[in-house]
């Protein structure tokens, strides 16, 4: 359920019945309920956007699972509590973070904040980010099989995030 308005009395004793689990604030599960980590991961860190290789899942540029899930901030946030969850934490500027930022479901259908697809190919190329070769060379070849590639877009992130030279040879090589 989200934003049903309950009582906060009905709340508390749903938590001490054992029925709901109180992740923060505003934020409850219910014991029985499907394990949707990516969901409240989010909604009790409501800054992080799922960024690179977790990405990459949401947007299927891959089949891998992510060896850990990774996450975007803006400069300044305090993500060290991201970090003691064993989350890959990215901090950008301010004026970057909110550029690229879609919707997409979960497995169980709920919706998450990640980058979008041209946004998470930058993100990839750029030279802070080390990852497997070829991860990233697979990333690129779906991505431009894809029918709702945006190539204008792509070259648009790319000038803004210092990649366009690296986006051009993965370009010369795919096309």
């Amino acid at each position: 359920m989200e934003n049903e308005n309950i009582p906060l009395t009905y709340l508390y004793k749903l938590v001490n019945s054992g029925r709901l689990k109180a992740l923060r604030r505003g934020v409850y599960i219910s014991e029985d309920a499907w394990d949707d980590v990516y969901y409240w991961k989010q909604a009790i860190n409501q800054k992080m956007i799922y960024s690179h290789e977790t990405a990459l899942v949401f947007l299927e540029l891959t089949d891998r699972d992510p060896l850990e899930v990774t996450v975007t901030v803006p400069f300044g946030y305090n993500s060290s509590h991201l970090r003691k969850e064993n989350l890959r934490v990215f901090s950008v500027k301010k004026e970057w973070y909110e550029i690229g930022i879609t919707q997409v479901k979960t497995n169980f259908g709920r919706g998450i904040r990640c980058y979008n697809q041209e946004r998470t190919i930058c993100d990839l190329l750029s030279p802070r980010y080390q990852t497997d070769l070829g991860l990233i060379a697979e990333a690129v070849k779906r991505y431009f099989r894809k029918k709702d590639k945006n190539v204008t877009l792509l070259l648009n992130y790319a000038n803004i995030f210092g990649v366009e030279k690296r986006i051009k040879a993965y370009m010369e090589v795919l096309m």
